[in-house]
Order: structure tokens, then sequence, then C-alpha cells
């Protein structure tokens, strides 16, 4: 009897284990795929996304040479600011400047670039400049149409837009971030000028200024993938890619300092790469004005 009980319990205990197993298993995949599930990236979590969603919604957006230097004129100071001649522009881009907003209250902003130096795609960023003035131009719509906690709104967003699109690209796409950087920090002095804003509206610029950060873009790296990107130019010449190689250390370490790059050091560089290097200089001066502007705008809203 003892015997015949302990074999019924053995093949109890088999048949549970059968049973127990694909269970466990089920469970171990569960548990595996939500591990996974959490670790994968979200892609609606892309600013990226909405911008580029944000450049197909725009309608009759091009801004010709002349609009661009009435903007500036706008922004600083000597012409003054036609609603009438911007409203039924920006009030029929109104979507694309919605989209672009909900982009800029994203963390996280990857173009989807795949670096491939002078080919690397920079129609976004021209695109980019299209959107950023027309948001612009919003925010003074809006200031005109007495919403002065929507200008503010547009320009917050807007900072962190101009700041996004330099995201891991060419200094090209850092250079059109800058002029939208100094657009939307002219447009601040603007709506300062014009307006009396509350405590609340300028508190809220203070703190979109500030996560800019000191430089707001991050020139050394812009400058490292443009020129790394030339070393295929230069595979079989050793003194070429030797000179490259100092040119670049010499790019990063000054766009990393606090003072204007010593040129000189690039006058004796060979003749097939001397052509295809930015102007260490005019780069700089761009870094630093924009730096100014940002100091002056802290300043500001003081």
């Amino acid at each position: 009897m003892k015997t015949s009980r302990v074999l019924k319990n053995k093949s109890a205990f088999i048949r549970e284990t059968r049973i127990s197993i694909p269970s466990t298993l089920m469970v171990v995949a569960l548990l595996v795929s939500t591990a996974f599930a959490q670790q994968k990236p979200n892609l609606g979590d892309n600013a990226a996304l909405r911008y580029y969603a944000a450049f197909a919604q725009m309608q009759d957006y091009a801004i010709t040479d002349a609009e661009a230097k009435s903007l500036n004129g706008i922004l600083d100071g000597p012409v003054p600011y036609d609603d009438s001649q911007y409203k039924d522009l920006v009030e029929k881009n109104k979507p694309a400047l919605e989209t672009l907003a909900r982009g800029a209250a994203l963390t996280k902003c990857d173009w989807g670039l795949d670096y491939i130096g002078e080919d690397t795609p920079v129609d976004y960023a021209r695109s980019a400049l299209a959107l950023g003035r027309l948001n612009v131009l919003y925010a003074f719509h809006l200031l005109i149409a007495g919403d002065k906690d929507g200008a503010v709104r547009a320009i917050k967003a807007g900072l962190r837009f101009s700041q996004d699109v330099a995201n891991g690209g060419s200094l090209f796409a850092t250079l059109a971030a800058k002029s939208l950087l100094a657009n939307h920090l002219r447009a601040i002095a603007f709506v300062l000028h014009s307006e009396e804003l509350s405590a609340a509206q300028r508190s809220a610029l203070q703190k979109a200024v500030a996560q800019l950060g000191p430089d707001a873009l991050d020139w050394p790296s812009a400058a490292k993938r443009d020129l790394e990107s030339l070393r295929g130019h230069f595979s079989n010449d050793p003194q070429a890619s030797a000179a490259l190689t100092r040119t670049i250390s010499f790019y990063v370490a000054g766009l990393s300092a606090s003072k204007a790059p010593n040129v000189v050091e690039l006058h004796d560089l060979p003749p097939q790469l001397a052509g295809l290097i930015p102007d260490p200089k005019r780069v700089w001066d761009q870094k630093q004005d924009l730096t100014n502007q940002l100091a002056q705008t802290r300043s500001s809203l003081q």
C-alpha cells in the first residue's frame, strides 16, 4: 500500500510538473517581453517626428530674403511690426506651429541622420529656418492680439525647437539653429520693450533661456562631425590625413575656448585640404555672438 501511495504521489508530481513548466515558461516569456518593451524607446517621444510633421503642414511658408531682412528689422527695432502683413500667413500655419510646440515639449530629439559628410541631408534645417521664422511672427501676432501668455508659450517652444535643430547635425544645421535662437532672443527683447509682462510670464521666459545652457549649442561636436567626415578624401594621403587630425584638434579646442582661435595655425594646410575647412574665425564669431545675446537676454529678464 505504501509503495502504491508513493507511486501515485510520484505520478501526480510528474503531471503537475508537466502542467507547471509551460505555465512557468509563459510567465518568463511575459516578463522578458515586458522588459524589452520597457527598454525599447517609444518613437512617439521623439520631438523630431513632430517637427517633420510640422514641416509637412506648412503652407505658403517661403520667406524671401527681403522678408527675412524686414523680420530682422522688426526684431532689431527700426521696423514696426505690421500684423496686417503677417496675420493671414501665421493663422494659415497655426496647425504647423502647434505641432512644433508639441514637439518642443518632448525631451528627446533625434533627426535620424546618417552622417555622411557633405552628402548628409540638410533640407530639414532649411525647413526649420522657415518654421522658426513663422514661429517668431506667430509670437508677435499673439502679442498684438493681447494674448501675452500665448506669445510667451510660442517663444518658449521656439527656443527649444531652435536648439533641437542643431542636435546631432553639421555646422550648417548649427548655424541655422544659431540664427533661429538669435531671432527668438531678439523677440524676447521686443516683447519686453512692447509689453508689461506679469511675474509669471517673465519667470517662464527666464527659465526657458536658462535651460539653453551657457552656449546653447554644441559647436565643437558639430565641427568635429564635419571634419571627421573628410577622412575618406585622404585615406591614401598620409600628409593630408595627419594635417586633418591636427586641424580637428585645433578646431575642437578653439571652439571650446573662451577666446578666438588662432587662425595662423591653419595656414600650412595642404592645398587639397585647405579649401574644405570652414573658416574657424567665422564659426567662432557666430558662437560668440550667440553667447553675447544669451547674456544680454538673461540680464534683461532679471
